[in-house]
């Protein structure tokens, strides 16, 4: 007896400018109080925000390019996404919102860990990001440079305060282009046309050949 492969192909949009929209607003306020444009001490409106627009936003689109096979997407979107309701609770731990024994009991410097570990993880996904497109490769590189300087100030490695402006204009930067990859991505799938150029992959890494594709069942 023969046993056919079924591949089920998800027809639905492309998530990917509702995700990075996300990312771009989360960044886009989070930079406001890193830059001083509101008060830096006052997070509590942040905790709502990143773990709305920076987590449930991008976990959503996340879920959706799994299912279109979009690995790329996908893994940015998801681990990016869960980094932010991570801070969410961060902030809210930090602010006392959670009960002032785990305020008491909490060490600032353990963030520095988290930020060390996804410039980790960042830095294989800037390589894979020369892959996609242009607004791709320069938010991924404006993030290692974020995820560094947070780390840097969490430690207190250098001159701290350099580090944090740098942060906040990093973190600034990548809304900005996020923004920009927002409407790129949004006015070429509802016209169907590129209105706003995004640039071409630059092919240093060749992906291996496709396998021939099986047998797809619409969902």
């Amino acid at each position: 007896m023969s046993v056919q492969e079924v591949k089920v192909a998800y027809t639905g949009a492309d998530p990917t400018a509702f995700g990075v929209m996300g990312l771009s607003l989360i960044c886009f306020v989070a930079s406001s109080s890193k830059l001083s444009f509101t008060d830096p001490k006052a997070t509590g409106l942040l905790v709502i925000w990143a773990a709305l627009l920076g987590g449930l936003v991008q976990i959503i689109a996340a879920l959706i390019d799994f299912k279109k096979g979009n690995v790329f997407g996908g893994t940015v979107l998801g681990a990016y996404g869960f980094f932010w309701v991570g801070m969410a609770f961060s902030w809210a731990t930090l602010n006392g919102m959670l009960g002032e024994g785990m305020k008491a009991v909490a060490d600032p410097k353990q963030l520095g860990v988290v930020f060390v570990g996804y410039l980790i993880f960042s830095l294989f996904i800037t390589i894979a990001s020369f892959e996609t497109n242009v607004p791709f490769i320069i938010i991924l590189l404006l993030i290692d440079v974020l995820f560094f300087t947070l780390a840097c100030v969490s430690f207190k490695w250098g001159p701290v305060a350099l580090y944090a402006q740098i942060a906040g204009w990093a973190e600034f930067a990548i809304s900005l282009v996020g923004f920009y990859a927002v409407g790129g991505i949004f006015f070429k799938n509802f016209y169907g046309r590129n209105i706003l150029p995004m640039g071409a992959p630059m092919g240093l890494i060749k992906k291996a050949a496709p396998a021939p594709a099986a047998r797809t069942k619409s969902v």
